[in-house]
């Protein structure tokens, strides 16, 4: 019978949480700061919130690589890495992919005011 695998990365209860917190609030706020005032467009909460995402994965992802640093644990260093990698690719993915479904929508909508108004 083998022994269970413990996952690599330690960190106290509520820790990671805490830091993609940081993150999240960090870089939003950033973010939400970097867009001028009178070019508000619709898409902006969409960019802000997609940035504040990514900054509290990226936190979380490397304060827990960091963490097993110091406990020179490099397979929890991977695994942090790679762990913040994944969540970075898949918030993006998921940010286009909206994108596209809410363009096509936006965009059908368009063209029902369109015809309403020329009849």
């Amino acid at each position: 019978m083998r022994p269970a695998h413990k996952f690599p990365v330690k960190l106290k209860t509520g820790e990671m949480p805490a830091n993609f917190v940081r993150g999240f609030v960090a870089t939003g706020l950033l973010a939400a700061l970097q867009e001028p005032a009178g070019r508000a467009t619709p898409t902006a909460g969409r960019t802000v919130l997609k940035q504040a995402l990514q900054g509290g994965t990226a936190l979380a992802a490397g304060c827990a690589a960091a963490d097993a640093w110091q406990r020179q644990d490099l397979r929890g260093v991977l695994m942090a890495v790679a762990g913040g990698a994944a969540g970075l690719a898949a918030i993006d993915y998921l940010a286009r992919k909206s994108a596209r479904r809410n363009g096509k929508r936006e965009k059908l909508l368009g063209q029902e005011e369109t015809q309403e108004s020329a009849a």
